[in-house]
């Protein structure tokens, strides 16, 4: 598929971030400068990397970021030899497979127990799972598979930098990292940030792709279709897929017109605990990626504006959902009884055998008893005066205390 990416330059004027100057800000620490570890760009082929320093190059930080820009270049290198395999061999089987009509999408905000969710639900053996390998290198993931887990085994941790839930590359991942692997470098993936923090109003478009252009919503559709059809091949080429993308939370439009009978899960948390956990993930994880130095007001903004933006189209977006097609459950409420929620998730939904699933739902729960979520900070008056007022719309709807 094409690499390059038009009208972002164009956009910018259109998607312009809030202003923090001179408001409480994030804390950041100066860490994992020089790390070629837990970075969600390791599946990049060459010639999609080699795209994006050609558009992105003058952007970038070279230094300090120039080892992390050069161990890119190299292992872009390596994957497009990985990745030939899946190319040659496969490319005609995943094109001829269909997707089933009934996936589960998981929507919430980053940081109010999306995850939690995705492992939980991912314990079905129904669905077709995004995991780990798939999502970190989505070119060659079919054909080489625990090969290719041996081979990249240096490049992950054992627990996640955010918060130390168990990692490896049998964990569920979230799909669109595979998307922003195979088209995000050009710019086609709301997580590039990530990379380029300076630069975040030029991703804004791809949260809902409705105002990207046309030719860069067709290569997130194709880069998302192709991706969909290798996973569902993956699990013997019929079953419904457990999807699990926070940004997916203002895709709704699109997804329907994708899969009209899809089915929606929507996860919400306290909102100044997913605040204050989003600050977090911001110092523990995003150093791992950039590409640019990030500042406090940087990701102060795109957090507030990620949030309000995912609320917003979500909002507009759930009349559109057929009636018995969305849940809506609190992570207070999974977190307290995550077999009884799911019960309930799976009765509301139409989702029949959770008793067939029980147990190893149940199994699931009792690793988890000796794990120590993060003990965040408590939030500065004046930031938790700034989270009230700029997150006001979402206290309402979902009746939490200001």
């Amino acid at each position: 598929m094409p690499d390059q990416v038009g009208g972002m330059e164009d956009q910018q004027a259109e998607y312009r971030c809030i202003d923090v100057q001179g408001s409480p800000t994030v804390t950041l620490t100066h860490r994992h400068t020089f790390a070629l570890k837990n970075n969600m760009l390791s599946g990049v082929t060459l010639p999609a990397w080699l795209s994006f320093l050609w558009r992105h190059g003058g952007r970038l930080d070279w230094w300090p970021y120039a080892p992390r820009i050069g161990f890119l270049t190299l292992l872009s290198a390596v994957n497009s030899l990985l990745a030939v395999p899946d190319w040659v061999l496969m490319r005609r089987r995943v094109a001829a497979t269909h997707l089933h009509p009934d996936p589960v999408f998981i929507l919430g905000h980053p940081r109010t127990g999306t995850t939690h969710l995705h492992n939980l639900l991912s314990r079905d053996a129904r669905f077709a799972c995004v995991d780990t390998l798939a999502a970190g290198f989505p070119s060659a993931f079919l054909t080489l598979g625990p090969a290719l887990a041996r081979l990249a085994a240096p490049l992950l941790d054992p627990t996640r930098p955010m918060d130390a839930m168990a990692l490896s590359f049998q964990t569920p991942a979230e799909d669109e990292i595979a998307v922003c692997a195979l088209t995000g470098t050009c710019g086609t993936s709301p997580y590039m940030p990530l990379v380029m923090m300076r630069d975040q109003a030029l991703f804004q478009p791809y949260y809902q792709l409705e105002s990207a252009s046309a030719a860069d919503t067709a290569r997130w559709l194709d880069a998302f279709t192709w991706f969909l059809k290798k996973v569902t091949l993956r699990a013997g080429g019929h079953k419904p897929l457990l999807l699990k993308s926070p940004v997916h939370t203002a895709r709704v439009p699109l997804l329907l017109k994708l899969f009209p009978r899809a089915k929606f899960i929507y996860i919400h948390r306290d909102p100044y605990t997913v605040f204050s956990s989003a600050a977090h993930m911001a110092d523990s994880y995003y150093p791992y990626t950039a590409l640019q130095r990030m500042t406090p007001p940087d990701v102060t903004r795109f957090i507030l504006d990620q949030f309000s933006l995912l609320h917003d189209a979500y909002q507009a977006a759930k009349p559109l959902i057929p009636p018995g097609n969305l849940v809506e459950v609190s992570f207070a409420e999974l977190e307290a009884d995550a077999v009884g929620t799911l019960r309930s998730i799976y009765d509301r939904l139409g989702l029949a055998g959770f008793d067939r699933v029980e147990p190893d739902v149940q199994h699931y729960c009792s690793t988890l008893a000796d794990f120590k979520k993060n003990d965040l900070e408590r939030l500065d008056p004046a930031l938790k005066q700034l989270v009230a007022t700029r997150w006001q719309p979402f206290f309402t709807t979902f009746n939490y205390s200001t």
